[in-house]
Formats: C-alpha cells, structure tokens, sequence
C-alpha cells in the first residue's frame, strides 16, 4: 500500500508527464495557424533558448519570424546573429513601441485586400493578422502582450509556465495575438537528467520553487557568472558550495547547531536570478 507522499509523487509525474504531451500539441497548433511568430527570449541566453527545432518547422511552413529579446536591460548582449530581431524589456517598457510597429509592418504584408472583415475561413477571420507568440516558460511572454496591447489581459504568474492554454487577444482590428503555454523543446526535456534540469532552472524553465536539487543549478550559474554574482552579494567565493554557504550564514539560514540550511540558501540565489535582479 503506498504512502500519501509516494501517491501524491506519481500523481505529480503523470500530470507532468501529461503536460509534456499537451504542451508541444497547443504550440504546434498557434504555429500552424499563425501568420507571423514572436519567438520570446532572454536576452541574456537567447542562444541556450532559442527553440531550433521549432524554428525549422516554422521555416518550413513559410512563416515570418520575429526574434523578440526580453530583460535586455540585464545584459549588454546583442545577438546580432538574430533577424529580424528587437529588444525589448518589459520591466521598463522598453522596445514596445518599436516591436509593436514591426508587427504592424510585417502583418500589412500578409493581409489580403478587399476581403470583409465578417468573412471567416475554419473559424477564422479570414483578413485578420495571426501572431503566435511562443518561447521558453517564464520568459516574459504574457507581460509582451499585455504592454503590446495596453492591458492586462494575457494572464501572468511568477511561476514558471503559468499560462495553460492558448489565449486569443486583439492587438488591432486586423492584427490577433496568440498567447500559448511556454515550452521546453522536447529533445530538451527531461524529469530526470540533472544537467538538463540546471540548464532550464538557469534560464528560467523551472522555477527556482520546484526543482528538486537547487544547489545543482546554482553550480551551472557560478560556473559562467561567478562575477556577476560576487559583485551583486558583495562576497568572494571559491566555489558554488562557497557561495551558498556564506549566504546562509550572511541571511541567517541556519538549523539546529548552526549548520547552514543549504537547501534554503541555494533557493535564494536562484530566486534572485530568476527575478533578473543580478546583472549579467
């Protein structure tokens, strides 16, 4: 008979599970109908998050493809390599104007002429734009629309992969957004494999709340941002063991004896990466 905890675990990794299957389907569908893509990424890891193999479909179904770099105000980096591509930071609401008017540029493009707007084809709108907008979960993606749009109506969590279906949202009378959940690419998936599971929660796929050795991912930070993270704590440190042990003791997370609670400690610095408060 098994345990509460061991019944709660396996339905956990049948909703996951259920989840990796749903996911791709929804993004495979707002590609399939869209007419443009905004392909969201961290402007600090746009290279670890660009999706190829979802970039290759795209091609082949001949869309327009737009890279959209979020959370450019924590990084100088500008991957030139990219285009179309615009940068943006939706903390600071900046680039919006500049995306929403490529948007606009690119749809005028496609549109066809003369066509009433009543006119549907599949349950469509037949002269309306439809701009897919996909990327990694937690990259910012709902925040874009709702700026895009002037409102709040694209549904925000802290959360990593908040969004749970495709929401359909009017940027103009002829110009449609498509909200879809965020997507870790499959061949990059994995419930188990403990480098790939780092790479996700350093970019922001999993939430510093849910991975289930934080102290792994912190390693996979230090090892490319020791800098960076030693001028945002104001400490030096030899290794990420280092480092998490001089933020427990500096915050006081501590248990019984005075042992470091580091479990506790690594989640800090994950959450404050995540909240892209340490430059980079």
């Amino acid at each position: 008979m098994p345990t509460k905890k061991q019944a709660r675990s396996s339905k956990m990794l049948r909703n996951a599970r259920k989840q990796k299957n749903k996911y791709p389907l929804l993004l495979l569908k707002v590609i399939d109908v869209s007419d443009i893509v905004l392909e969201v990424l961290d402007a600090r890891f746009a290279k670890e998050m660009q999706n190829k193999e979802i970039e290759k479909l795209i091609e082949k179904k001949g869309k327009k493809i737009i890279y959209v770099l979020n959370k450019s105000d924590l990084t100088r980096k500008d991957e030139k390599r990219l285009n179309p591509r615009v940068l943006v930071s939706c903390r600071n609401r900046r680039g919006i104007n500049e995306l929403r008017d490529k948007i606009k540029i690119e749809a005028a493009k496609i549109a066809p002429k003369g066509v009433p707007s009543n006119v549907k084809v599949e349950g469509r709108n037949y002269n309306r734009v439809q701009v897919g907008v996909i990327g990694y979960p937690n990259t910012g993606k709902s925040s874009l629309i709702n700026l895009l749009i002037g409102k709040s109506s694209a549904k925000i969590g802290a959360e990593a992969g908040f969004t749970k279906g495709i929401q359909k949202l009017r940027l103009t009378e002829n110009i449609q957004l498509l909200d879809s959940p965020g997507v870790i690419p499959t061949e990059e998936y994995s419930m188990t494999s403990e480098e790939k599971i780092a790479k996700h929660v350093k970019v922001g796929g999993r939430s510093h709340n849910q991975v289930k050795d934080p102290e792994l991912a912190v390693n996979a930070i230090v090892k490319s941002n020791r800098k960076n993270l030693e001028k945002f704590y104001k400490i030096k440190f030899k290794d990420s063991e280092d480092l998490i042990e001089k933020i427990g003791n500096k915050k006081g997370l501590l248990k019984k004896g005075g042992e470091v609670n580091s479990d506790r400690a690594a989640r800090i610095v994950l959450r404050d990466w995540q909240l892209g408060i340490i430059e980079v």
